[in-house]
């Protein structure tokens, strides 16, 4: 009923007044205010494109050698786009002609439309070529590792083995025919190898295996898949996550509001998710990782208090002593200084 209402409002805006004061105001904005275009650029109604051009930038060099007048400079550069623009001098050369046409109203539109097209053909046009380099990328590094794999005599006898069951007539097959087919299951037998590396981490989890071994072979298989296969998940897509960028970018921004008003102006106690954040930031393991850690882990975890400044503190002293410790026992650090005992120089991360 509302929307109804509104339309028949407009209805008689756009019929009884033509073009109302509002819609007035929006075209004398568009165009010269209340000059005129022509009279702006000193040329007249029938001037070519060189005139206006011509006159243009003979009124620019005009204003630099005066006082530089910003405001007059403005008019001359928008009379200028006004008129050099075929399309939007024959929506001015109507508009003077005919200054209280809905028409007026119905041009502006399409051409604030037409404009809001091309940003995003252009848009559509980058995502795509993006897309196309995405996708060479993902098949370069998919090529790469298929030779790799191909060095290995299980994912040889595996190809084979695939190749004689779905091809039976494979050896009378021509030479250019072989190599396709072979290339073919060589993919697929590739992806099915990628998909059971990616399986692994959660069977292993499940199995109540060590973190370790989980964790070792999760980060395997990401990186893995990463490079392989490539598009298997809908949001590993690039075109997907440039789509979705302005999203992440909102969300982090919220988020860093909430954070700072919450803990740093309110002072709140961290609720359960930040406390494990800011432990998974302080152990530098990513949220991949995170997942895939038993419960009894990182419950583990989680009794350090890291959230607690005094903890993160002593927390990080036991890192600095575990590397400093470390260094000290590595063969590089005692070569360095027996080195220094003779008198030699030596770079340690050399």
């Amino acid at each position: 009923m509302r929307i109804f209402v509104v339309f028949l409002l407009f209805l008689y805006l756009v019929l009884v007044n033509s073009a109302n004061c509002l819609f007035k105001n929006v075209l004398s904005r568009f165009y010269c205010n209340n000059e005129n275009c022509y009279s702006v650029l000193g040329v007249g109604e029938n001037a070519t494109m060189n005139d206006i051009r011509l006159s243009y930038y003979k009124k620019i060099e005009n204003i630099k050698k005066e006082n530089y007048n910003m405001e007059k400079k403005n008019k001359i550069i928008k009379a200028y786009k006004i008129l050099i623009n075929k399309q939007t001098r024959k929506y001015y050369n109507y508009y003077l002609k005919n200054p209280n046409s809905i028409i007026n109203i119905i041009n502006l539109f399409f051409y604030y439309i037409y404009k809001l097209l091309k940003i995003i053909f252009i848009l559509i046009l980058i995502i795509l070529i993006l897309y196309l380099f995405k996708y060479i990328f993902i098949k370069y590094n998919m090529n790469i590792n298929i030779k790799k794999y191909s060095k290995k005599k299980l994912f040889k006898k595996y190809v084979q083995d695939r190749i004689f069951k779905e091809h039976p007539n494979y050896r009378n097959y021509d030479l250019n025919t072989k190599r396709k087919v072979e290339q073919d299951i060589e993919i697929k037998v590739f992806q099915e190898m990628e998909l059971l590396n990616d399986r692994k981490p959660t069977q292993s989890k499940n199995g109540g295996s060590g973190s370790g071994s989980g964790s070792g072979s999760g980060s395997g298989s990401g990186s893995g898949s990463g490079s392989g296969s490539g598009s298997g998940s809908v949001t590993d897509v690039f075109i997907v996550q440039l789509l979705l960028l302005p999203k992440y970018i909102l969300f982090y921004v919220l988020w860093n509001i909430k954070w700072i008003v919450k803990y740093i102006i309110l002072k709140e106690e961290y609720d359960d998710c930040d406390k494990m954040y800011i432990t998974r930031k302080c152990m530098n393991i990513p949220l991949k990782k995170w997942n895939m850690l038993r419960e009894d882990e990182k419950k583990m975890l989680m009794k350090k208090k890291l959230w607690i400044k005094q903890n993160q503190e002593e927390f990080f002293e036991e890192i600095k002593e575990k590397q400093r410790l470390h260094k000290i026992s590595s063969a590089k650090y005692k070569k360095q200084m027996r080195m220094k005992k003779k008198g030699l120089s030596f770079n340690y991360n050399d």
